[in-house]
């Protein structure tokens, strides 16, 4: 299984994906991690960088006019930006 597989259009994986890849691996890793700890303050720190990787993501989209990937930024926004926004909301004010 290769995860080009689940890239359309994709032959081969560049070093742009595959670093893109294992950051969310890492933040996925992370977020286990702080949960099987029971740390609220570590999630809420995995969270919020997940938070603002995810907005500069966007950002880069539209600043560099990426246009093959235009189309999956309200996928990213209500699937990652808006979750993890919440979630931060809330354990910032729920904190230890």
């Amino acid at each position: 299984m290769s995860p080009a597989d689940f890239i359309p259009g994709a032959t081969e994986l560049d070093y742009v994906t595959q670093l893109y890849i294992t950051r969310n691996i890492a933040m996925a890793l992370g977020i286990v991690l702080a949960l099987a700890l029971k740390s609220r303050r570590a999630l809420l720190l995995i969270l919020a960088l997940r938070l603002i990787t995810d907005m500069s993501d966007v950002i880069s989209v539209y600043s560099l006019n990426v246009e093959a990937i235009k189309s999956s930024v309200p996928m990213v926004i209500v699937l990652l930006i808006i979750p993890a926004a919440l979630a931060v909301t809330y354990l910032w004010r729920h904190r230890d």
